[in-house]
């Protein structure tokens, strides 16, 4: 579902004898329509990567441009990763741009890797290895990309080919005009670049969406995606502390403590389960088998909120 943005009813101008063309003056009309769509995707994409690679991840844009097919390729560096793919109905051939910096650092990310030490990139191609440890990510980024146009239609993205060399990696004409966006992505202390390419003829059956406009913050919260967030909520991994006891002794005597020495402590009535200093459950402390165990008596409830019924007894094993 989407929302309609009320634009100017006048009609736009077009300078026909401008160098820039018709393209460059139909772009200030679109641009924000385009803005909102590269919006959700930056939001998208980033969870996805925050899923896959377990680790911060921060995006940002810096816009559209439109730039000549020539003098596009001319700009990207040797190796790029490149990811040519039609969306229909779009026309044409679309790309999305991983640069060298970027590949590095989500294939050592993905294994592991922080990023201190800085890997040099120049004058080598990529290696089998990074190019099939990128395949998951190129897929993600497409699947976020067409979701990310949804509120425009539904498109069906295939992928084509993959280049490493944009020399060979043409696909317009060299003077047709091609609407570039790219993204800054940082992941701990690496940082690198992502970035579509759309050819302008291609969006040119969406002429009247993308100047009716659209609002990005639409109903995002499908079942899909709740049913995946609780199932990765339930399964994180979480810490319990317990205080079986304490006792107070002197520096002295803690420094003068040797193995085999023995001193005296009183078991408490209760005990608290705690998960990062926050309260949980209040129970009492015994043995299960041959372990220690904590009995769960009650449930605590949060700061600021009515106390929960006592929960059903369960044991639940320290060490």
């Amino acid at each position: 579902m989407s929302d309609i943005i009320d634009q100017a009813t006048e009609p736009p101008i077009f300078d026909l004898f401008s160098e820039a063309g018709p393209a460059r003056n139909r772009l200030s009309h679109i641009e924000p329509t385009l803005q909102r769509v590269n919006d959700r995707f930056v939001r998208h994409l980033r969870a996805a990567l925050l899923q896959h690679l377990r680790r911060g991840v921060t995006i940002t844009g810096t816009g559209v441009e439109l730039v000549e097919h020539r003098e596009l390729l001319e700009k990207l560096g040797s190796p790029t990763h490149l990811t040519l793919f039609n969306m229909r109905p779009l026309r044409g051939i679309l790309v999305l741009m991983i640069d060298a910096p970027l590949v590095v650092s989500l294939v050592e990310s993905r294994f592991g890797g922080s990023g201190r030490f800085p890997i040099n990139t120049a004058n080598r191609d990529f290696t089998a290895f990074e190019l099939k440890s990128m395949r998951r990510v190129v897929e993600t980024a497409l699947e976020q990309y067409a979701v990310a146009w949804e509120a425009l239609g539904h498109f069906e993205i295939s992928e084509l080919r993959h280049e490493t060399n944009p020399q060979f990696a043409g696909f317009a004409h060299a003077e047709e005009q091609i609407l570039a966006t790219t993204f800054e992505v940082s992941i701990d202390q690496s940082v690198g670049k992502i970035a579509t390419y759309v050819p302008y003829a291609a969006i040119e059956p969406l002429q009247d969406q993308l100047l009716a406009g659209f609002i990005t913050n639409v109903d995002d919260d499908s079942p899909r995606w709740t049913e995946t967030l609780q199932e990765n909520l339930q399964q994180a991994a979480i810490t319990l502390n317990v205080e079986l006891g304490k006792i107070d002794i002197s520096v002295g005597d803690l420094i003068g403590l040797r193995p085999g020495n023995v001193f005296e402590m009183d078991r408490p009535e209760t005990l608290i389960v705690e998960a990062n200093g926050v309260p949980l459950f209040r129970g009492r402390w015994g043995r299960h088998g041959r372990k220690i165990g904590v009995l769960v008596e009650e449930r605590l409830a949060p700061v600021g909120e009515e106390p929960t019924r006592p929960v059903r007894r369960h044991r639940r094993e320290d060490g």
